[in-house]
């Protein structure tokens, strides 16, 4: 098993952070390697909904399900994804804040990331070579989609 908590500041009040967040249309700008997804089950993005994603990593597609286990927005949204050998459960928090940027008051948003993973078969041994592999790929989707709620705008208008 391997826990991580990663944190990160987006320069964007949470409401407008949540609209992001929340739209499927948008996964392409900030989760790098998403090949297609598609609904299994349930209304999309809401608790119990199910969808399955297939993911290019390391050169290779793999196939993901999601399931969304706890939608409490603006503040929290958990979810568990399983893949061959991977099961990985998912707390994302959300709380606003501010930060001055040239002598004037920002509001932000502060995003705390759990994940806990655990392994079978021949990922655990991945898992044991290379721990800090997987707390890098959550970082990256949540530095990923800062910088695409951040730059929205030359993503959506590049966007045909």
């Amino acid at each position: 098993m391997i826990k991580s908590e990663c944190s990160i500041e987006i320069l964007l009040p949470i409401n407008e952070v949540m609209e992001l967040f929340k739209n499927q249309s948008y996964f392409k700008h900030w989760q790098k390697g998403l090949v297609s997804s598609r609904d299994l089950s349930g209304n999309p993005g809401e608790e119990n909904s199910t969808r399955e994603m297939k993911i290019r990593v390391a050169g290779t597609t793999i196939t993901m399900k999601e399931q969304i286990t706890v939608v409490d927005l603006p503040h929290l949204w958990e979810a568990t994804y399983r893949t061959s050998g991977v099961l990985n459960k998912q707390s994302n928090r959300f709380r606003e804040s501010e930060t001055s940027i040239n002598n004037q008051l920002v509001a932000t948003t502060l995003w705390n990331a759990t994940s806990i993973f655990k392994f079978t078969g021949m990922m655990r041994v991945v898992a044991k070579a290379q721990p800090k592999l997987f707390k890098q790929q959550t970082l990256q989707h949540m530095e990923d989609f800062k910088t695409f709620a951040e730059n929205k705008g030359n993503f959506i208008r590049n966007d045909s």
